[in-house]
């Protein structure tokens, strides 16, 4: 009996191994006013190393969006975003690099005058909603 319930465990434990569900992103930008015509969320998925997985742009329609990714397996993460306002598919940055756009990391991260650690921004990707708030500021 013992060696069947060994085994029944081994196959289910191994059967979470290759799990995978939707990634759900609520996005938000409180500092703008009004969405420009031709905006758009990008979001970029990253490993736990930084390595960039896919980007992906979603047409913005809200200042409050739900973006879904899917499926992605179970496993550890780290995100950038950004509300690409002019629809032009990059990050405008002012003179001295600093974001003309609103922007996020995963976690909240944040760093004053560069990206924050890749540390501050992994998260466990289980299954419910990731919250994400995207400001204008930069800076600590």
């Amino acid at each position: 009996m013992r060696p069947l319930l060994t085994c029944l465990l081994l196959l289910w434990s191994a059967s979470l191994f290759g799990q995978s569900g939707q990634m759900v992103f609520d996005l938000s930008a409180p500092e703008v006013e009004k969405l420009p015509k031709g905006a758009q969320w990008m979001v970029s998925l990253h490993d736990a190393s930084g390595t960039l997985i896919q980007q992906f742009p979603f047409p913005a329609s809200a200042l409050k969006q739900r973006v879904v990714i899917g499926p992605k397996k179970i496993g550890t993460y780290t995100a950038s975003y950004y509300l690409d306002l002019n629809g032009n598919n990059e990050l405008d940055k002012g003179i001295f690099g600093q974001p003309l756009e609103p922007y996020a990391f995963s976690n909240g991260a944040r760093s004053m005058f560069s990206k924050p650690s890749l540390e501050s921004q992994r998260f466990q990707f289980s299954g419910p909603p990731i919250r994400v708030e995207l400001l204008y500021h930069f800076g600590g």
